[in-house]
């Protein structure tokens, strides 16, 4: 790894050698499409009628069943969401999305220009706006794969493209660089003595693009391309550019990937510090991160997720580490330019994000964050990425379990953004609201899906949370930890459970657990024996169920003669009449991730939490199951 100096010099070096960064002009190169070499006219873009839906809104239901993998923001109140054949806006800073645009594309970037001039970018298409992001049209339909996009002005802009019959993927190694002088109707190779990955122009000179063995710039509208940053010998598979102004610029570079890792770099170069390594992650499976030091920073994460830029300091990292809490994301900040970074934890209930565009900031303290692998969420930041909340669907459900004491009234665990909050709904799950917080650290490290919240009555509720059991007797507003005796630190506490007055709290998969047979006023600790074993022993009804079943027991609770039963094997079993006769179930394929919560109130009406947070309900004891919003 090593710089190549300033601009001065490289102008002198290239002088030196014949040809290098030389160019023909773009009127001569072939169209958009074709072979680089071959000599062709124009290439007339193919234009589809605008795809103008009148605006419709979107809700919890459409954004539950629908993936969106850009996220972009021009203000505090004004942005755009676009992914799986859709374009959303908002008005009001995210709480609420119109959808401007139904087609086939799945796009990958949103770009502005101007207030009113913008496009939408999928592997083969751009779509444009021209007020505003009110209606959008298709500008372009192409056969290669777009790689790389980057507009100066309503006219000009450049791309860069793979070939036919590449794979997609934004950043990967491209075939060539194109140009347009139209608006993205019409586009003509610019030839480079590189094979680009990622391109961004600050304007219509001064430009950057990162190339399959080095980093390269131009001060001449792509004529001369001069090499700036040569890379060690670990090669990039894939990159990123963001610009701060026309000197200053951040590069993410993708290594290599393996048992659900992936290496990378993130590079920062301005004219009064030049080049340096910002922040690097190496890994046991992706190996090493590309042109990066064993002393370089740490970055977030076992993955790349996106990186935003707000300025030449300021830049927001979020790192993936998808086989940990069915995947989980956090963000950094640094406002030294990457010499330093504030490495904030994960944030609860992000479960990956979808793209490299799936952060933006409109300033050092506001950003938005599209979270979300088979459905749609917004998170929003107003502390610099310190705390998220969920703006988007609005009213969200409880992430780590329910409990009802009513057909109405129940409680939740876990919203997201806030894992010791405590949820309350008064309309039977349809919309929640926050109550109270359980005291206690924000590290969610043993927080699994699972039972974890129980009310035995309308004011009395136990729950399990950063290691340890709380109570509340005021109906969920105050709770207080119970000590547990010869508790210790290695201890897992992640699982509690009633039958009656009957409970085990712990873990299914400790070997400790603790019970009490007078509703919680003594526990006793068992050793060798996990939670779901305890729950099986202290009850007659459910243990006669389990030993039928032959299935590990994960959870079980009581409602008068209503009892009922969670397994290993993701069954569940119900018995209204005091278990003479069991029903055995099975899930139903909406139920992804398994049983995270299971509850009945009666004969008739129960809730079922899944383990990826869907919420639903059942009036006919468990025959059928609705989704609740």
């Amino acid at each position: 790894m090593k710089s190549l100096g300033t601009v001065t010099v490289l102008t002198a070096l290239c002088a030196a050698l014949a040809g290098c960064g030389s160019v023909p002009s773009p009127s001569a190169a072939p169209p958009l499409g074709s072979s680089p070499g071959r000599s062709q006219g124009p290439a007339t873009a193919r234009r589809a009628e605008p795809v103008t839906p009148r605006a419709q809104q979107v809700s919890a239901s459409m954004a539950d069943a629908t993936t969106m993998s850009v996220i972009h923001f021009v203000s505090k109140s004004r942005g755009w969401l676009a992914g799986n054949g859709r374009i959303w806006m908002t008005t009001d800073g995210g709480a609420q999305w119109n959808q401007v645009y139904q087609g086939s594309a799945n796009f990958h970037g949103i770009q502005f220009v101007n207030p009113r001039t913008g496009w939408a970018w999928s592997d083969r298409t751009l779509t444009a706006t021209t007020d505003g992001g009110k209606i959008w049209h298709q500008q372009y339909r192409g056969v290669q794969p777009i790689i790389s996009f980057s507009m100066i002005s309503q006219r000009t802009g450049y791309a860069i493209l793979s070939t036919p019959s590449a794979p997609f993927s934004p950043g990967g190694p491209g075939n060539a660089l194109y140009v347009t002088n139209d608006g993205g109707e019409k586009w003509q190779v610019l030839g480079t003595p590189f094979h680009p990955m990622a391109i961004a122009f600050a304007n219509s000179q001064d430009g950057w693009a990162v190339g399959d063995s080095q980093i390269w710039r131009t001060t001449d509208a792509g004529r001369e391309w001069m090499p700036v940053y040569l890379y060690g010998t670990t090669l990039p598979m894939r990159a990123e550019l963001r610009l701060a102004g026309n000197d200053t610029v951040w590069v993410l570079l993708q290594g290599a990937s393996g048992m659900s890792q992936t290496s990378y770099t993130v590079l920062h170069y301005s004219p009064a510090h030049g080049w340096r390594v910002a922040a690097a992650k190496s890994t046991a499976g992706a190996g090493p991160a590309p042109d990066a030091p064993a002393t370089a920073p740490g970055a977030p994460g076992l993955a790349p997720g996106p990186l935003a830029v707000v300025n030449a300091t300021t830049a927001f990292l979020a790192g993936e580490s998808s086989a940990v809490n069915l995947g989980a994301t956090a963000v950094w900040r640094t406002q030294s330019g990457g010499a330093q970074w504030t490495a904030y934890p994960t944030i609860y209930g992000v479960n990956g994000t979808p793209g490299p565009e799936s952060l933006s900031f409109v300033s050092a303290k506001q950003g938005w964050l599209v979270s979300g692998l088979n459905a749609t969420q917004v998170f929003e930041t107003t502390t610099g990425g310190a705390s998220w909340h969920q703006v988007f669907p609005p009213s969200p459900a409880p992430m780590r379990g329910v409990s009802f004491v009513s057909p109405s009234t129940g409680y939740g665990l876990g919203e997201p953004g806030h894992p010791n909050a405590v949820m309350m709904t008064r309309d039977g799950g349809q919309r929640w609201s926050p109550l109270s917080a359980v005291p206690a650290s924000h590290d969610w490290q043993f927080d699994t899906p699972g039972s974890t919240i129980v009310f035995t009555h309308s004011e009395t509720g136990w729950l399990v949370r950063n290691n340890h059991l709380w109570h509340t007797a005021d109906g969920g507003k105050k709770w207080k930890p119970i000590p547990l005796p010869k508790w210790t630190a290695e201890d897992a506490v992640n699982a509690v459970s009633f039958v009656g007055g009957d409970g085990v709290v712990g873990s299914p998969s400790s070997d400790t657990c603790w019970w009490t047979v007078n509703a919680g006023q003594t526990w006793n600790r068992a050793q060798r024996e996990n939670s779901s074993q305890a729950l099986a022993d202290v009850n007659r009804v459910i243990n006669l169920e389990a030993n039928q079943i032959g299935q590990n027991l994960l959870a079980a609770g009581s409602s008068g003669p209503v009892y009922w039963t969670v397994f290993e094997n993701e069954t569940w079993a119900i018995t209204t009449n005091g278990g003479t006769e069991w029903t055995e179930h099975t899930l139903p394929a909406t139920v992804q991730g398994g049983i995270g919560t299971l509850d009945f109130l009666n004969v008739e009406d129960g809730w079922l939490e899944s383990g990826m947070g869907q919420l639903f309900f059942t009036h006919d004891s468990g025959v059928n199951w609705l989704s609740l919003p």
